[in-house]
């Protein structure tokens, strides 16, 4: 608190004043702080008075040996912190009780140096020490509040990971009342977000009621309900540095569904095949998704339905891929396949009538139609990429 000042010489014994100016803190605090107004005789009123008793004491005591410790002044102050934050309350309650008890403690003061008619230096000094000292009051409180917030945040961040672990593991319901410290109510829907290895992701933008898995090898949130555009640019702005695949809105139950579709969409566009920016969203590209789903078995087809290609040349091999593809989407005469390749409309009448004698009534027959145009899309899909 610095060197030794004359505190003495300014002011009277101030011990007889405690009590009176113990009470007129308090209820000053009860009058103004509606969450401290409580029945009289109720314990909490009695943890008031103790914090307000030993700061009035303990400014006392200083007054007379400003070099002393302050160890039980500082400890209850800590105290008084970590209640107020288990009690659920802001700090800015309790930092506004501590500036009315400084106001309230420098009234009475001044009210005492009327008497002596101090010099205005003496004044200055006084009310810096008083105000410092309870400063120190107010500061040591935020240290104890803040240590019980961030154990408290700690407990409901591994809670809440736990929760999000089930969520996608398991397809009860009521999974969330297995972890009730996470403090995390279920929507009707969830999107998960597939994330790229080692993401980096600037977690003061995330909405706080987010839930992420970053320590896996395949890192995922997951958004309570739909991806609204606010949603959509918050994710936007704290993954700015990267790329995420975004699953379809599902129940809670079928998180893992969600989560599975987006690291589907998050390999494709490790692949190449989609790129969207920093979000791409499984909703934009679903029967894409669904074509390149599975691999091996489109391959399987496209041997089956697209032999004849394997009996041409390159060049060839080309053109009757490319007008058979344009074929089975506009379903069209020559003149509009032409505009779509092209080609001039003749052209596309050569080429029709080689498919026509290749293909005979697999052109025509609606299964093999399906297959092949299904094998298409996805082979186009695939070539995008080279």
């Amino acid at each position: 608190m610095g060197a030794q000042r004359p505190y003495t010489d300014l002011l009277p014994d101030l011990n007889e004043f405690v009590p009176g100016l113990v009470d007129e803190i308090i209820d000053g605090i009860r009058a103004t702080i509606p969450d401290y107004d409580r029945p009289q005789g109720s314990p909490y009123n009695e943890i008031i008075r103790c914090g307000v008793e030993r700061n009035v004491l303990g400014f006392v005591e200083w007054l007379a040996d400003p070099g002393r410790p302050l160890e039980r002044r500082n400890d209850l102050c800590r105290r008084i912190g970590a209640f107020e934050a288990m009690e659920g309350r802001p700090l800015a309650v309790l930092q506004s009780a501590y500036r009315i008890g400084a106001q309230l403690g420098w009234s009475r003061i001044q009210s005492l140096l009327a008497e002596r008619e101090p010099s205005a230096v003496a004044v200055s000094v006084l009310a810096e020490a008083l105000f410092r000292y309870m400063d120190e009051a107010a500061e040591l409180s935020r240290e104890g509040y803040d240590r019980v917030r961030a154990e408290e945040d700690e407990k409901r961040d591994a809670a809440r990971l736990l929760l999000l672990r089930d969520l996608v593991r398991r397809s009860d319901a009521d999974v969330e009342a297995l972890h009730p410290a996470a403090e995390w109510t279920a929507p009707a829907q969830v999107t998960l977000v597939a994330l790229p290895p080692r993401t980096s992701a600037v977690r003061p933008l995330l909405d706080p009621d987010l839930l992420l898995d970053l320590h896996t090898p395949e890192p995922y949130l997951l958004v309570p309900g739909p991806l609204t555009a606010p949603r959509r640019a918050m994710l936007e702005a704290a993954l700015a540095s990267g790329r995420a695949a975004v699953g379809l809105p599902v129940p809670p139950a079928r998180a893992a569904d969600s989560l599975r579709w987006a690291r589907r969409m998050l390999a494709l566009i490790t692949e190449g095949i989609f790129d969207d920016g920093t979000l791409t969203l499984c909703e934009d590209h679903l029967v894409s998704m669904w074509l390149l789903s599975d691999g091996p078995l489109m391959e399987q087809i496209a041997r089956r339905q697209l032999s004849f290609l394997t009996r041409a040349d390159e060049r060839r091999r080309q053109w009757l891929a490319d007008t058979l593809r344009a074929w089975l989407r506009t379903r069209g005469p020559a003149g509009r396949m032409g505009e779509d390749l092209g080609l001039h409309v003749q052209t596309v009448r050569y080429r029709m009538r080689v498919l026509e004698e290749i293909l005979q009534e697999d052109l025509t027959d609606p299964d093999s139609r399906f297959a092949t145009e299904t094998v298409l899309r996805a082979l186009w899909l695939r070539g995008r990429t080279g």
